[in-house]
């Protein structure tokens, strides 16, 4: 959306409120304003599916600034790409933006308490399709691996033998978090999970101490209410973001069609073509699952 106050700045969203939201300003990332907005202003009413709210934290904005500590979002740029799920406890096509304007979906799963999740990262892997953004697969919480037989403590082969990075790093064991640490610097990376998997520690770790910092300037947003699942960017260093979401109980598709849902399992898609059988295969019975979810929402 194109404004004439040639008064405006630019900023990127960082977490959102009902009808406010805080921004980084572009020409000065440790200034920090809660800015309100108006819905009717951004929200497309002539798409299919409505969005929850019209900004997600990665938003790039245009602010007209009110004082030290206050403004208003007077333009919306418009996203390179998103991570949206069908908002959950939403009757109808409502949609919740988790984040925009990414380089890379970091999935973090955990190898035991609780145990490794391929149906969640399966439904990230289709969102991340959809939007051409690079996926990397998290799997913490090794240190738990110690007593579990050899040819059980790698379930995530599935997701590498077909070219998927997967990473498996521990908490606790800094030297197993390097190679993760130099695929997240200069990026803008987006951390989501299960609860439980420990995705705060691995933060913690691999930011180590200026996460409490940036944290800690979240007092600035006592005016707005948090909503029940938001997600927060945090700029440790110039350069590289990351956003950091709560635990998600459930990742809903959506504008994906039943009967089109088996070309995002390529393995099983490429055998489907051929004639032949894939009911063997290790994701099967997640694409099972996911199809016979998006069939129940289109009833």
């Amino acid at each position: 959306m194109q404004n004439n106050n040639e008064n405006l700045i630019k900023g990127v969203v960082t977490e959102v409120f009902p009808n406010q939201c805080s921004v980084i300003l572009d020409s000065d990332p440790s200034k920090k304003l809660l800015c309100s907005y108006r819905r009717s202003q951004f929200l497309n009413k002539k798409t299919e599916w409505r969005e929850r709210s019209p900004v997600a934290p990665g938003d790039y904005v245009e602010i007209k600034v009110l004082g030290s500590k206050d403004g208003v979002v007077e333009g919306l740029i418009p996203r390179r790409n998103q991570v949206q799920r069908k908002a959950p406890g939403r009757e109808g096509k409502v949609l919740h933006t988790i984040a925009a304007n990414i380089d890379q979906v970091v999935i973090v799963s955990a190898f035991l308490d609780p145990p490794f999740s391929p149906g969640l990262i399966d439904r990230f892997l289709i969102a991340t399709q959809q939007e051409k953004i690079v996926p990397l697969i998290v799997i913490n919480k090794m240190d738990l691996a110690a007593g579990v037989p050899e040819f059980d403590r790698t379930p995530w082969k599935l997701y590498t033998d077909m070219g998927y990075q997967c990473f498996p790093v521990s908490a606790h064991d800094p030297e197993s978090l390097q190679i993760l640490k130099d695929k997240v610097k200069g990026k803008t990376s987006v951390f989501c999970g299960h609860s439980g998997v420990g995705k705060t520690s691995l933060l913690h770790e691999i930011f180590g101490e200026k996460i409490g910092k940036i944290g800690s300037v979240n007092s600035v947003t006592g005016k707005g209410k948090h909503t029940t699942t938001c997600s927060i960017l945090l700029q440790p260093e110039i350069g590289t973001r990351f956003i950091d979401t709560p635990g998600i109980k459930e990742f809903g598709l959506f504008n994906i069609k039943p009967n089109e849902l088996l070309e995002h399992f390529p393995e099983l898609y490429e055998l489907d073509q051929k004639r032949e059988k894939y009911d063997h295969l290790s994701r099967y019975q997640s694409y099972l699952r996911i199809k016979q979810g998006l069939e129940e929402e289109n009833r």
